[in-house]
């Protein structure tokens, strides 16, 4: 405590304190007669108290979406940014990706060292565009191992599906263009590695999409925009056809039983293999379409998907599309969305159950929603 410098506290708290009397209280705290300098551990613990509800007024966690796999979040009401733009330096708006809990530190810094790989790789040897990103390993009291993926905030206007809700053929058939050179890119990649049994997926569905510099009209689109991927939170590399995380952290949130059959009937594989195949990668988008109810647009995309199957991608030897075949995913993929929630909500009530919550019983009206409420 003694080689604090006061002058550099007092020009960090000038940096981060927009309140000037807030600024002296917090030296005042540091370096009065009681303070911490003088005080030992508690006067210590006091001052980070002091200093977390002054930095923290009203801070608040906004959750901004559930995935299959994370949650997404967001801090809003604090008066600072304390995340700086990594290449700019300048503040940097940022959501919180929490990962399922992992046994062990080993494996979570194993898992942050291929999340950080499959950024720079896309980023930098793909071609693919991503916001700034770091990751954060947190030891809870449980003795669980929590990562936070933290990447840099987009505009929500600006992501895929929110675009899709009012965009017309022509705007949609431009977007789609914009990201069927992005799978161009990963297609020439993936290919160029083949030899090396090196292979990098993406979730190329509208919602991982973002459009840089978006101006609130999603008919303005000019087919000239650069994009960003956002779902890199998985790290999706592949080597010597095996992925360099194990699958079993996508099961984690469900029942014994169903993670072993999961496991058993090699769905696991199933489900991450459609990732890393080109063709697989535009069906599900397309199909995706139907899911945020804009089937009017699978006919113009169909098209543009098969023109370029026989086009940028023609090496693969790709057969093209059919609309039948569209809503015949579409379908597929829906039940296995639902059947997905389903197992994920039976686990929540088990846990509950098992821990002496018998409140969780409460959430079994929640299997009709999912099977007959719209997904999106």
């Amino acid at each position: 405590m003694q080689e604090i410098d006061p002058a550099d506290l007092a020009a960090w708290l000038r940096e981060q304190v927009a309140n000037p009397a807030a600024e002296r209280y917090l030296l005042e705290l540091f370096f009065g007669k009681r303070g911490v300098v003088a005080g030992g551990r508690k006067e210590y613990q006091r001052f980070c108290r002091e200093l977390t509800l002054r930095l923290h007024p009203h801070l608040e966690r906004k959750i901004l979406g559930w995935g299959e796999i994370s949650t997404v979040a967001e801090l809003v009401g604090s008066p600072f940014t304390s995340w700086r733009h990594p290449e700019t330096g300048a503040p940097m708006s940022v959501v919180y990706k929490k990962m399922p809990p992992f046994l062990n530190r080993a494996d979570a810094e194993a898992f942050v060292h291929w999340y950080r790989e499959y950024n720079t790789i896309l980023r930098d040897r793909v071609g693919i565009d991503v916001p700034a990103f770091t990751a954060r390993i947190v030891e809870m009291p449980s003795g669980q191992v929590c990562i936070f993926v933290i990447q840099e905030r987009v505009d929500p206007q600006s992501v895929g599906h929110e675009l899709l809700r009012t965009i017309e053929p022509g705007a949609a058939e431009r977007l789609y263009g914009l990201i069927l050179r992005e799978y161009e890119k990963l297609f020439r990649f993936n290919r160029a590695q083949r030899a090396s049994g090196f292979q990098v997926g993406l979730d190329g569905q509208i919602p991982n999409w973002s459009v840089v510099g978006y101006q609130g009209d999603p008919n303005a689109l000019t087919g000239h925009e650069r994009l960003l991927y956002l779902d890199t939170n998985v790290p999706m590399i592949r080597i010597g056809g095996q992925d360099v995380v194990s699958t079993d952290m996508y099961f984690q949130a469900l029942p014994g039983g169903a993670r072993w059959l999961i496991k058993r009937l090699n769905l696991d594989q199933e489900v991450m293999s459609r990732y890393f195949q080109m063709r697989m990668i535009m069906l599900d988008f397309l199909g995706n379409l139907m899911v945020r109810h804009r089937a009017d647009l699978v006919p113009h995309l169909l098209k543009m998907s098969n023109d370029a199957l026989a086009g940028p991608f023609a090496e693969g030897g790709f057969a093209p599309f059919t609309l039948e075949e569209v809503h015949k995913y579409y379908r597929s993929d829906v039940a296995t969305w639902r059947l997905w929630r389903s197992l994920k909500l039976l686990g929540a009530i088990s846990d509950g159950v098992s821990t002496g919550n018998w409140r969780v019983l409460r959430r079994v009206a929640e299997f009709y929603r999912i099977w007959t409420e719209p997904i999106f």
